[in-house]
């Protein structure tokens, strides 16, 4: 039997409103996934088949954590329940599908580094440098554009927008043509196509809506224009959609996010019942009191105010030091001393609103002797000795892949050069020829240099002869195989000078074929490359977990997590709130929504740091405070001075020290 005492009163109402459309408003801390777990646990014992039910969220982590949570709860039935994340419910109707959407039975997936390799070929076919245009922004527009459902890019008037606008527009048909040309869709037509395909198959629509007569959506106030339309289709006239998240967490407005979505939600789904879960299990009470003041000043907002039974705790800290490099150490002081008390380097964070801020802190702590983790350093999937073996390996499971296959053709090197190659493409293009039929072909290209056809056609035949062995099994096998064969360990290691980063570069190759044998053991009969492939596309835009150590990571990736002790940095006007980034107008109220995210990030110790000066294109530049931190109530917070027990001829000397210090430092980047 299910147990609901341990629920309080507001969580047990969202466990036990099984009809009709549900708004839960989970405050950060509130126990949101132990609200939905139960809901699913209630579900299965009201006699709702398991796969009845679907519940989405936006990571595979949180997915797992939703899957365990509910296994717990339910037994065996929970295992049965549709639990994933928006893309692979995606991927998964398009596999069921795919005849109806238009895609062979066989697609892959682009990554965000092949999405960016396919735009950069795309911008040559117009004459474009992508060194003039930022190719990344450009892919933004575009992704944006895809999310809210427009089959163009709205160009801005005159004045109004700028050339990225005109461009992505010019860009956005050639992309959907370039992915449609080598059978692959991109993350954001994982939404997309299944919408456009239940919007005009009726038949399906009505087999979905009768499937699934439950739907669960976690972090409800992330989800895009094309993710409410896949729900408002799933749910049908039923509208048995349950909606968790919270308004003033949207903090990702920049990738194409709607907080629109969850503040107009009983729009949406007419008569919707709203629950709010205000009771917060994580922080003290100050800490939450500065948290509701700032997020109380964002105008149009769902009124929420968190609230705890665990006590008021420790006043947050407010402390302003003369520079980023003292703001730095006074962290690293701050931490070492607690270290000494007992505490894990693992308890505290530094949290900041730009990735650029992270230096004087790594300086500090590799000064101070502090294990840290940098989240956001290259990511795995990034690195190009893991990119040029996946390369390999989808252009053996999609012969079309021609970002892929101009990727590998020289990699290892095997004396097809750049011109070679350029050559062979414009031959190709002109003939309408995909890059793959072309090489093999290459002995008719006027020009080409001695030897390169063969080389070409001995790298056509290795693809062939590889991609067969794959067809068979044994796919870890036929990859190791493969890297012998290339000899790509040899290349990786003379890439780079030292031993260590050759052997490190080793280790990654190694470590994704490890990858492909777990999948191979755990996948069942007969898996495929491709469904590794996908999976691994998925999988590579996760959030990164925090490492060993201090965690030093943006406001944006801290999200979902939280730390005893955490040092919010750079309070200040143009960091926090932003001055705007990438040329894009600065958002306040989502800054104040980031703000209240890393406030409720800690759990029992909270200090806001700022440094007064900063050194900017060579020049110290007075900083101004915050206006945030004009918003936190008395009582609730505390300005704490580190130099106040100092005699008031020390805090002179040591301000002369500090720009001295400065005044070197530009001058040695000057030198």
């Amino acid at each position: 039997m299910l147990d609901l005492s341990t629920l309080n009163p507001p969580q047990r109402e969202a466990v036990t409103t099984t009809e009709g459309p549900l708004l839960v408003l989970a405050g950060a801390g509130s126990g949101k996934t132990r609200v939905i777990a139960h809901r699913v646990a209630w579900l299965l014992l009201q006699g709702i088949e398991p796969d009845a039910i679907l519940a989405v969220t936006f990571t595979n982590k949180a997915a797992a954590e939703m899957r365990e949570r509910v296994g717990a709860l339910a037994g065996a039935a929970g295992a049965d329940v549709f639990v994933s994340t928006f893309h692979s419910f995606g991927l998964w109707l398009l596999r069921e599908e795919h005849a109806a959407a238009g895609l062979p039975r066989r697609f892959a997936i682009c990554d965000d580094g092949d999405q960016l390799a396919l735009l950069k070929r795309c911008m040559r076919e117009v004459s474009v440098d992508d060194r003039a245009f930022d190719a990344r922004k450009l892919l933004a527009i575009i992704s944006r554009a895809k999310s809210a459902r427009q089959k163009r890019v709205a160009v801005r008037p005159a004045g109004q927008g700028d050339d990225y606008d005109l461009l992505a527009a010019e860009l956005l048909p050639r992309y959907q043509k370039a992915l449609a040309a080598q059978r692959s869709v991109d993350f954001d037509d994982l939404i997309a196509r299944p919408v456009e395909l239940l919007r005009e198959d009726a038949a399906l629509r009505r087999r979905l809506q009768a499937r699934f007569r439950h739907l669960l959506v976690d972090e409800y106030q992330d989800t895009n224009l094309a993710q409410l339309e896949l729900l408002t289709l799933l749910a049908g006239d039923r509208r048995n959609v349950c909606a968790v998240g919270d308004d003033d967490q949207a903090i990702y407005g920049w990738r194409g996010a709607e907080v629109k979505n969850i503040l107009r939600f009983d729009r949406h789904f007419r008569g919707a019942r709203e629950v709010r879960l205000e009771q917060n299990y994580r922080s003290t009470g100050h800490i939450l009191a500065c948290a509701n003041a700032v997020i109380g000043k964002n105008p149009g907002r769902k009124p929420k105010r968190l609230w705890t039974a665990a006590g008021d705790g420790e006043p947050v800290k407010v402390v302003a030091l003369p520079d980023e490099e003292e703001e730095a150490r006074f962290v690293a002081g701050e931490i070492s001393r607690r270290r000494g008390e007992g505490r894990p380097a693992s308890d505290f964070a530094v949290l900041y609103r730009l990735n650029a801020q992270s230096r004087p802190f790594e300086e500090a702590f590799r000064e101070a002797g502090i294990p840290h983790h940098v989240h956001g350093a290259p990511a795995f999937f990034e690195r190009s000795e893991v990119r040029d073996l996946l390369a390999w390996l989808k252009a053996c499971a999609e012969p079309r892949d021609e970002v892929s296959l101009s990727r590998i053709v020289n990699v290892p090197a095997r004396g097809i050069g750049d011109a070679s190659l350029a050559r062979l493409q414009e031959w190709a293009v002109a003939r309408g020829l995909p890059l793959a039929e072309a090489l093999p072909r290459a002995a008719e290209v006027p020009g080409m240099p001695r030897g390169a056809p063969e080389r070409m056609a001995d790298f056509t035949a290795l693809i062939e002869r590889t991609r067969a062995a794959f067809a068979k099994g044994a796919l870890a096998a036929t990859a190791r195989r493969l890297v012998e064969e290339i000899d790509l360990y040899s290349h990786v290691r003379q890439s780079v000078k030292s031993i260590e980063a050759g052997t490190r570069k080793v280790e990654a190759v190694d470590g994704l074929l490890r990858s492909l044998e777990r999948f191979e053991q755990r996948a069942g009969r007969r898996p495929t490359l491709a469904q590794w492939l996908a999976k691994l596309a998925l999988d590579s835009r996760e959030e990164e977990a925090p490492g060993e150590g201090v965690s030093l990571l943006s406001l944006h990736a801290a999200k979902g997590l939280e730390f005893p002790v955490v040092f919010l940095a750079g309070a200040e006007e143009d960091l926090l709130p932003s001055s705007g980034i990438q040329g894009e107008a600065r958002d306040l109220e989502e800054e104040r929504r980031l703000c209240y995210v890393g406030i409720t990030r800690a759990r029992e110790e909270l200090f806001l740091t700022r440094a007064e000066a900063r050194v900017k294109r060579g020049k110290i530049l007075p900083r101004t405070p915050s206006r945030f931190l004009s918003d936190l109530p008395a009582g609730a917070h505390a300005v704490h001075d580190p130099r106040q027990a100092e005699r008031p001829e020390d805090v002179d000397a040591r301000s002369a020290e500090v720009l001295a210090a400065l005044r070197a430092r530009i001058g040695a980047g000057r030198g």
